[in-house]
């Protein structure tokens, strides 16, 4: 009997250290921080560079040859791929979305690699091969109404701009010239009235800008026309809710496209969108808790910390006061929220969900490799070590001294009915935000969801069961 219990307790310290390393190989670790630089996470533009490189090894573990498409495992059944037809869109998505951590990096060191594969001439083959029929990742052109095709290739224009050395000019003029034919049957097509008009915009600038003619009448109206969607103190309206596609989209994509093309294309609408950015800064950071963690709030929330993407661009416009050292604190300590939890990777890839695996916070529209729509927080890697965003010393921002042990904060927004409110007491921060669908007309099956139709928004209460015994925190269901 003593023998057996003895098996068994040494089988259960096993299974034990086993776990231990699994957790410990899907953490990212912060190695030698610079606490004086970075007094609360240790991390600055070196560490983000390793960060993004962890993120990506886990993509390029599916990646053996130049062939190798980014096609990750399912997860959760209500995601697509629903049927073979879809499967092509999802390689594309992997392949676009994987380029937003690529391409900075990139920028930074041309001759990377990983798991064995130069990393600039994987993606250059696979840029090549979208417009080559005899290959598995051939995109054929436009045919019928918008589809996910035109996301990915406006998203493929932003990352070959920002790595233009590595990624398009080493292509021949007829590899430049096939691919751009693809891009343009999408960029020049019809889009819907939301963010989707950024890919748009991004191709036909894109190819603007490398000397192709496009319908100039087309790009203006679409940038007309995402700008009409602003409402005010730094909120745009994405047809028709207020979440987080106003900053990983709209915060992001316009203050990019300002910088990449716009100021020289356009020079009066990038200058309404770095304005209506700089709106931003008295608002948005106060979503963050003290610690500078984010809300889990809205859909595509398995995107994660893609909402700290628009903090590192405010440098793109030179007027008014950033705290850039509280604005980087922000961003680090939101990506090490998640890159520090053993759930955050499964098979090397990002999870669907927040912290691990969770349905509600998934729709449809979402496959496994959407998840890299995260990496769009690397764009920040595009700045220099000299930035003012990656020079300062991070801090707390008010959270130190103007926000008081003892009171509430509250930020009410009228133009979008939003109200932030900040707890010095526990450095929590709060969300409140209407839900304007009820389930019976709700006929996208996530905007009636927890997801929108809470009361408040808690970031020491968040949905995803982590904390399940406060899960309930504030929830209304709207059944009507």
């Amino acid at each position: 009997m003593k023998a057996k219990l003895a098996l068994l307790l040494s089988f259960l310290i096993l299974s034990a250290g086993i776990s231990v390393v699994i957790a410990q190989e899907n953490i990212f670790t912060v190695r030698q921080p610079d606490y004086q630089k970075s007094p609360y996470t240790g991390m600055t533009r070196r560490h983000w560079i390793q960060a993004g490189e962890y993120l990506l090894k886990g993509a390029f573990d599916y990646i053996h040859t130049l062939d190798d498409q980014m096609y990750f495992p399912k997860q959760l059944e209500k995601t697509y791929p629903r049927n073979e037809e879809q499967i092509p869109v999802a390689k594309l998505e992997g392949l676009a979305r994987t380029l937003f951590v690529a391409a900075p990096l990139l920028k930074d060191n041309p001759e990377l690699e990983m798991n064995g594969i130069k990393v600039a001439d994987y993606y250059r083959h696979q840029l090549i091969n979208i417009s080559n029929p005899e290959s598995r990742s051939f995109i054929p052109h436009r045919k019928g109404g918008p589809s996910q095709t035109l996301l990915e290739l406006g998203s493929l224009a932003i990352s070959m701009k920002a790595a233009q050395e590595v990624l398009w000019n080493p292509l021949t003029k007829e590899q430049k010239d096939a691919l751009a034919a693809t891009m343009l049957s999408y960029g020049e097509g019809p889009t819907i009235g939301s963010n989707w008009m950024f890919f748009n915009v991004f191709i036909l600038s894109f190819l603007k800008d490398q000397g192709y003619v496009v319908n100039d009448s087309y790009l203006e109206s679409n940038l007309e026309k995402l700008l009409a969607r602003y409402r005010g103190e730094g909120w745009y309206n994405d047809a028709p809710a207020y979440d987080y596609y106003s900053a990983w989209a709209y915060q992001t994509y316009g203050p990019v496209w300002a910088e990449m093309f716009g100021k020289k294309q356009y020079p009066q609408y990038a200058a309404q969108f770095l304005k209506n950015q700089h709106d931003m800064v008295g608002n948005y950071p106060f979503m963050f808790s003290r610690d500078g963690r984010m809300n889990m709030w809205g859909r595509s929330i398995c995107y994660r910390f893609a909402a700290t993407a628009p903090l590192s661009l405010y440098e793109y416009d030179a007027t008014g006061d950033v705290d850039y050292g509280w604005m980087r604190r922000i961003a680090s300590a939101t990506l090490m929220q998640f890159l520090e939890s053993p759930e955050f990777l499964e098979e090397g890839i990002p999870t669907m969900g927040f912290y691990g695996p969770f349905a509600p916070a998934v729709q449809i529209y979402s496959c496994r490799g959407s998840v890299y729509w995260c990496g769009k927080a690397f764009l920040s890697l595009l700045l220099p070590e000299s930035s003012k965003y990656w020079s300062a010393t991070e801090n707390n921002g008010p959270w130190e001294k103007e926000l008081e042990k003892g009171k509430v904060y509250n930020k009410f927004q009228p133009a979008t009915n939003l109200l932030i409110t900040n707890y010095p007491n526990c450095g929590g921060s709060e969300m409140r935000s209407w839900c304007h669908e009820t389930v019976a007309k709700d006929w996208q099956k996530f905007r009636s969801t927890e997801n929108y139709n809470k009361l408040a928004y808690h970031t020491e209460f968040p949905l995803d069961g982590r904390r399940k015994e406060r899960r309930n925190f504030h929830e209304l269901w709207n059944k009507e």
